[in-house]
C-alpha cells in the first residue's frame, strides 16, 4: 500500500465496462483516481485480466460519455432536453410520485427492468420491492439468459446452479456459445489441454464459430431443435447402458420414465429434425458418455429460443445426471449454499430479501405468474419450504430466478391488463436493446399511461433519452463488490473499489436506501453504503470487508455442500432439496405446476415446417445474437475509448452460396427483415453457418449518431430486435415466458450503397 496521495487497490474487474471472467487486478490510483491497471499475481484465478478490454477501462471511466449528475428531463420523452438536478431533488421527486402512484393503484403498480448481472445488490432491490409492497414486478434479461435455466436447477437439482465445474473434463461439450469470445482466458486453456490429447471438443451449433476448427466433432445443428438432439443423445446413451448405474439407481428420480421419454427419439427421427447425421449423432453421444468427467458448457443462445428453451437445459440436467458428472468427482458436481464457517452462513442475497415482509395475497398479483410459473411465486411456494428445511437458509427469491414476464410487463403498461403499471425503474439495463421486440417496448416507454421512467446509468442509452430521470450510477471501478452471484454460487468474491466515483454518481444501493427513507420504511436499510454493507455480510464468517478484499477475494467452505454431506440438521446426508430428495429426471414441481415433468422437443412456432407458407416470403431461418469481443453485450460501443474502433460496424453471417445467390459479397451492407421490420448489417461471407441459416449480431446502436427522436442513438439501424417478436404470448416459453430471439425466419437483400 503506498502513501500520501497515492495508493493501491485489489479489484475484480467484472460487468460494466467489463465481462463475466472475474480477472484480479491491481488498480494503481493518484488522489482517489485511477491511473493504471495492471495483472494482480496472488489473485486466486488465473484469469489476470485481457487486452481487448481492459487497457481501455481507464478511458472509459474518465471520457465524456459518462452521465455525471442526475438529470430531469424537459419537454416530452424523447426530445434530448434535460436539466440537471440535485439527488435530493430527484429522490424527493420520484419518491412523492411513486407514493403517489401507489395511493391511486395499488403497490403493484410499480415495475423495475433490468440487465443480467450488472448489480451484486440484487437481495436489496428485492427487499425493496417487499417492503414496497410489490409482488416482483421485474422484467429482466435474466429470463432468456441463465436466469431461466437456474430456475429450472432449483426444481430439478435443489440447488441454484445447474451444476460447478469442479475437475478439468475430459470431454468439453461447446453447446451454442463461442468460448473463444466470452471467456478467451478460459478457452486457451482448454485449447492448450485439446492440443495435448488430454479433452475431446464437440461443438453444437449452426455456426461452425472461432473454436470450430479445434472441434474433434461439429454438430451443425438447425436452430431451434437442441432439445431433439440432447434427446438423441439420451436414447443412446439409455439404450447401449453407457449410464452411470449406480448414481441413476441412488440419486436418480424417474429414470424408467425419461427411458421411456427418450425411445421416442431415435437417431433416425433425431436426424430428421436437426439435420445433423444420424451418425454423427451417435458418435457424439458415446464420446460424451464414455469420456468421464465431462462437461456440458453451454452460455444462453438456447435460453432464447422462446418455446422450448426450458426443456432444452431440463435435457441437459438429465445427460449431467445419467453420466455421472453431477455426482462427487464428476465434471459439474452440484453443490449447494455457501459459504459457511463454523456453521454460520455468509450473508446470502437471500438474507436480505425480506419476503416475509409481502403480505402473502399480493404473490398472486405477479405479472405473468398465473401462466409462466417456474420463474414467479408458484413455484416459490413449492420449492421454498423444502430449500429451506434443507439449508436452513432462506430460498432465493432476491436472485433473478424469479421474476414477472417482462413482455407482458410492457403489455401491461400500454393495454392496462391486468392492471395499470404506471411506473418503471430501469438499472442496469437497456431493454430497447437487450428486449425482444423492440417496437412494443418503445411503445411502452412512449405511453403516456408510464406516468414514471427512471434510469440508473452509467452513459446516456436509447432507454435513457426516453427517460423522465436518469439518475448517474456508479461503475463496477467507482463501487466495492461483495457477491454469490445472485446465490447462483456457493462461493463469496469481494473486491476494492478501483476508483473514487466520478462526478455526483453513486453505487445503486444509495439509490434504493434513499427512495426507502422517502417512503417511510429506510429503517431496513440501516447500512451506510455498500462498504457497510459488505462488513455485514461477511461478519458471521469472522471477516471484515477489508480482509476480504485484500487477502482472501474468494470466500469457499472449506467442506461444500453437497449430496453426500451429513447434514448438521438432520445427521443424515443431505441428498437433493427436492421433492424427491433426489435429481429429478421426472420433475415433481413442474407436475405440480401443470407442465410436463419430462422433456420434450416441440417444432418452433415459426419454421419452415410449422409455418411453410410464411416461409416462401421468409426463406432462412434467423438466429440473433452471439457474442463477439470487445463488445459486452450493448456496452462498449462509444468511438473515442478504444473499443468500438476494434469493432467498428455490426456483421451478419451468410454462406457463400446464398450470398451468391442474393449478388452479395463480403463486406456489403445488407438488409435483414422479419414480418417484424427491417435493419441492415455488413455481410461476413464464408463457408462456416448452414447455407440455410441467417446470424445477425445483437445489441447494436450508435451513440454518435444523435441522442433525439428519431435517431435515439442509431436504435433502429442495426438492432437485431427491431425483428424478434414478443407480443403473442403462444411464442413464449410455456413455463418461463422467455420470449423468441432465435430460430425466426427472415429474408435477406443487398442494401444500395449510400451516397
Amino acid at each position: 500500500m503506498g502513501n500520501g496521495d497515492k495508493d493501491q487497490r485489489q479489484i475484480v474487474c467484472w460487468a460494466s465496462p467489463g465481462c463475466k471472467m472475474y480477472c484480479g487486478l491491481i488498480a494503481e490510483r493518484e488522489n482517489g483516481k485511477l491511473v493504471r491497471l495492471s495483472p494482480n499475481p496472488d489473485y486466486p484465478s488465473l484469469n489476470k485480466g485481457c487486452a481487448d478490454r481492459m487497457p481501455h477501462h481507464i478511458k472509459w471511466l474518465y471520457s465524456d460519455i459518462q452521465i455525471k449528475k442526475p438529470l430531469k428531463r424537459v419537454g416530452e420523452r424523447g426530445e434530448g432536453r434535460w436539466e440537471e438536478i440535485s439527488w435530493d431533488t430527484a429522490l424527493d421527486e420520484i419518491a412523492a410520485k411513486l407514493a403517489e402512484l401507489k395511493g391511486k393503484y395499488g403497490p403493484e403498480t410499480l415495475s423495475v427492468t433490468e440487465g443480467t448481472y450488472r448489480s451484486d445488490i440484487y437481495g436489496i432491490r428485492t427487499r425493496f420491492l417487499n417492503l414496497f409492497g410489490n409482488p416482483s414486478n421485474i422484467g429482466c434479461a435474466g429470463t432468456i439468459c441463465h436466469c431461466n435455466t437456474t430456475a429450472l436447477s432449483l426444481a430439478l437439482i435443489g440447488t441454484a446452479q445447474g451444476g460447478r465445474h469442479s475437475v478439468m473434463p475430459k470431454c468439453a461439450v461447446i453447446h451454442g456459445t463461442d468460448v473463444k469470445q466470452t471467456a478467451p482466458l478460459a478457452w486457451n486453456r482448454m485449447k492448450k489441454l485439446h492440443d495435448e490429447g488430454k479433452v475431446k471438443i464437440i461443438l453444437i451449433d449452426p455456426r461452425k464459430t472461432s473454436v470450430g476448427d479445434d472441434a474433434d466433432l461439429w454438430l451443425r445443428i438447425r436452430p431451434g431443435t437442441d432439445t431433439a438432439l440432447l434427446l438423441g443423445w439420451i436414447n443412446v446413451i439409455i439404450a447401449e447402458e453407457l449410464y452411470d448405474k449406480e448414481f441413476v439407481r441412488d440419486h436418480t428420480h424417474g429414470f424408467e420414465e425419461l427411458k421411456a421419454r427418450a425411445a421416442e427419439y431415435t437417431p433416425e427421427k433425431v436426424s430428421e429434425i436437426t439435420w445433423v447425421p444420424k451418425e454423427l449423432i451417435v458418435e457424439s453421444a458415446r464420446m460424451y458418455a464414455t469420456n468421464f468427467p465431462a462437461e456440458l458448457k453451454d452460455a444462453s443462445s438456447t435460453d432464447m429460443l422462446g418455446r422450448n428453451s426450458i426443456r432444452v437445459e431440463q435435457a441437459r440436467v438429465c445427460l449431467r445426471a445419467l453420466t455421472g458428472n453431477l455426482k462427487v468427482g464428476g465434471g459439474e458436481t452440484a453443490e449447494g449454499p455457501g459459504p459457511i464457517k463454523d456453521g454460520a452462513f455468509a450473508v446470502r442475497d437471500s438474507m436480505l430479501q425480506m419476503a416475509e415482509a409481502l403480505p402473502r395475497d399480493m404473490r398472486k398479483k405477479q405479472i405473468g405468474s398465473d401462466r409462466f410459473k417456474l420463474m414467479t411465486w408458484p413455484a416459490y411456494e413449492i420449492m421454498a419450504p423444502i430449500y429451506e428445511k434443507t439449508y436452513n437458509v432462506p430460498f432465493p427469491q432476491s436472485a433473478h430466478s424469479f421474476l414477472s414476464v417482462q413482455p407482458l410487463i410492457w403489455k401491461a403498461i400500454i393495454e392496462r391488463d391486468p392492471y395499470p403499471i404506471t411506473a418503471n425503474i430501469t438499472w442496469g439495463s437497456n431493454p430497447l436493446l437487450n428486449s425482444g421486440d423492440t417496437k412494443l417496448v418503445y411503445k411502452a416507454l412512449k405511453s403516456p399511461n408510464l406516468e414514471l421512467s427512471v434510469v440508473s446509468e452509467l452513459v446516456m442509452t436509447p432507454t435513457a433519452m426516453l427517460a423522465d430521470y436518469v439518475l448517474p450510477a456508479a461503475s463496477k471501478l467507482e463501487k466495492p463488490m461483495c457477491e454469490t452471484h445472485e446465490d447462483f454460487s456457493p462461493v463469496m468474491k469481494v473486491s476494492e473499489r478501483a476508483a473514487d466515483p466520478v462526478g455526483e454518481r453513486r453505487e445503486e444501493y444509495l439509490m434504493w436506501k434513499g427512495l426507502a427513507e422517502r417512503l417511510g420504511f429506510g429503517e431496513h436499510f440501516p447500512w451506510k453504503d455498500e462498504e457497510d454493507l459488505a462488513d455485514y455480510r461477511l461478519k458471521p464468517i469472522g471477516l471484515t470487508f477489508k480482509e476480504a478484499a485484500t487477502k482472501v477475494y474468494v470466500i469457499k467452505s472449506k467442506e461444500p455442500w453437497t449430496y453426500d454431506k451429513i447434514n448438521p440438521n438432520t445427521g443424515k446426508p443431505t441428498g437433493f432439496a427436492t421433492v424427491s430428495g433426489k435429481v429429478e429426471l421426472y420433475s415433481n414441481v413442474l407436475e405440480k405446476l401443470g407442465y410436463d415433468p419430462l422433456p420434450y422437443y416441440e417444432e418452433p412456432p415459426i419454421s419452415p415446417y410449422s409455418t411453410p407458407e410464411l416461409a416462401t416470403e421468409y426463406p432462412y431461418i434467423l438466429i440473433t445474437g452471439g457474442n463477439f469481443r470487445p463488445m459486452f453485450h450493448s456496452e462498449n460501443r462509444q468511438l473515442k475509448v478504444g473499443t468500438r474502433e476494434q469493432y467498428p460496424w455490426p456483421l451478419m453471417d451468410i454462406h457463400h452460396e446464398t450470398a451468391a445467390k442474393h449478388g452479395i459479397e463480403n463486406g456489403d451492407w445488407v438488409f435483414v427483415e422479419t414480418p417484424k421490420g427491417v435493419i441492415r448489417q455488413k455481410a461476413r461471407v464464408s463457408d462456416e453457418i448452414d447455407p440455410r441459416v441467417i446470424n445477425v449480431q445483437s445489441h447494436w446502436w450508435y451513440p454518435e449518431l444523435p441522442h433525439r427522436e428519431p435517431w435515439l442513438g442509431g436504435l433502429w439501424e442495426s438492432n437485431c430486435n427491431v425483428l424478434t417478436p414478443s407480443d403473442d404470448v403462444e411464442m413464449l416459453d410455456p413455463v418461463t415466458g422467455g420470449w423468441p430471439m432465435r430460430a425466426l425466419l427472415c429474408k435477406i437483400y443487398k442494401a444500395p450503397v449510400m451516397p
